[in-house]
């Protein structure tokens, strides 16, 4: 073998082997101190896209749980409103026994009519005022407003209507009666009607120019938007007369969606629709019933039996559902946790072997600075030789 100074082959092929076990030793570091197997996508892409996937899931079921939970607690709400209609109910049904006898006299029978009318009262005001984050639960949970059936807002360029808010308005068609005389602003679905006075906001019968007023007619659950000329954003403007005729249709056929998984399937959704709880919705249907009079009041008797059973099975059909989201929140729960071990299987780092591997490229790391130091010997005879 011939002795050489200008290419030293032992000390190349040392360094060489230093720079890949110092590359090595890096990857594992890396790798141990985070944990993953895969921190980069030059790791593995083929993995990297299979745990990110992974991931994804996890990421949309556990949001899913927490919507799940929050389902729950808007149902507990909902359930707890419907035990004080319940109980109301009940009170209602021995006041319509007790008026229904002749041992009471008229003068009798109109103090119990007045607990009984307080009682109809109690229920509307419970049904009203049972939300959750601010959406109502036994009085139009779920109901929107239909944009392209509603004239007034279809029509906000000649209206100046810019938007309308609901919050426990029954579903039905709205009317609007707006005399451009009279200052004020009416509106009805047949059954309620409100008046509200436009006040100094309006002045020679137009809404004062680039101004907004929010108009709110909190006997419907219905708050209009009117914008003046010139409103930031607004496509019209408002003058007196512009809304007369013009409706809002509320649609009440929707209910409540609960988004329980991670997709965008029917799958993943739990439609749910909470029945109008007020006196003069269909579920209790009390509207005109009084205990005024004996035969009133015996009236009254049949058709609040067939509202407490209407309202027992509006309250059953929640408990139904409470339940169903408890076995949902089990199976997501498991689910995460199996989904959870698969992406460890694929991405999380196995700590023994980076840690026996690390042990590994530190000792040839000294061996090879060791090999090195060793590679300078065939220099130092070529040096002997000029001596």
């Amino acid at each position: 073998m011939a002795l050489s100074m200008i290419h030293n082959r032992a000390a190349q092929r040392a360094a060489n082997d230093y720079t890949h076990v110092a590359q090595d030793s890096q990857v594992r570091r890396a790798r141990l101190a985070s944990g993953l197997a895969i921190v980069k996508a030059s790791d593995g892409s083929a993995q990297l896209g299979v745990s990110e996937g992974m991931r994804a899931t996890i990421g949309g079921l556990t949001e899913g749980t927490r919507n799940a939970e929050q389902a729950v607690d808007l149902l507990r709400t909902a359930e707890g409103a419907m035990e004080q209609v319940s109980e109301a109910l009940a009170r209602m049904r021995q006041l319509a026994v007790q008026a229904a006898t002749d041992t009471v006299n008229d003068t009798n029978r109109e103090a119990l009519a007045a607990e009984f009318d307080e009682l109809k009262g109690f229920i509307d005001r419970v049904a009203g005022s049972a939300q959750y984050n601010g959406q109502p639960l036994l009085r139009g949970f779920g109901n929107v407003v239909d944009k392209t059936l509603s004239t007034a807002i279809a029509n906000r360029a000649d209206t100046g209507l810019e938007y309308a808010d609901i919050s426990g308005a029954a579903a039905g068609v709205y009317t609007f009666t707006d005399d451009p005389t009279d200052g004020t602003l009416t509106l009805g679905n047949g059954v309620v009607t409100q008046s509200v006075a436009l006040g100094p906001w309006v002045d020679d019968g137009t809404l004062a120019a680039g101004t907004t007023h929010v108009v709110n007619f909190d006997s419907l659950g219905i708050s209009v938007e009117l914008a003046g000329r010139g409103a930031h954003g607004a496509t019209g403007w408002y003058q007196e007369g512009d809304l007369d005729q013009q409706t809002l249709v509320i649609d009440g056929s929707l209910g409540g969606s609960f988004q329980l998984g991670s997709r965008a399937r029917p799958a993943d959704r739990l439609d749910y629709d909470i029945q109008d709880m007020t006196t003069e919705g269909p579920v209790l249907d009390l509207g005109q019933v009084g205990v005024g009079t004996r035969e009133a009041a015996r009236l009254a008797l049949a058709r609040i039996d067939t509202s407490i059973d209407r309202a027992a099975r509006e309250r059953g059909a929640v408990g139904a559902v409470i339940n169903r989201l408890d076995y949902t929140l089990g199976y997501t729960s498991s689910a995460i946790g199996s989904i959870q071990a698969s992406e460890s299987s694929v991405r999380d780092a196995d700590m023994a072997m980076e840690t026996s591997v690390l042990t590994r490229d530190q000792i040839m790391s000294e061996a090879t600075m060791a090999v090195l130091a060793q590679s300078r010997v065939t220099t130092n005879l070529a040096l002997q030789l000029l001596q």
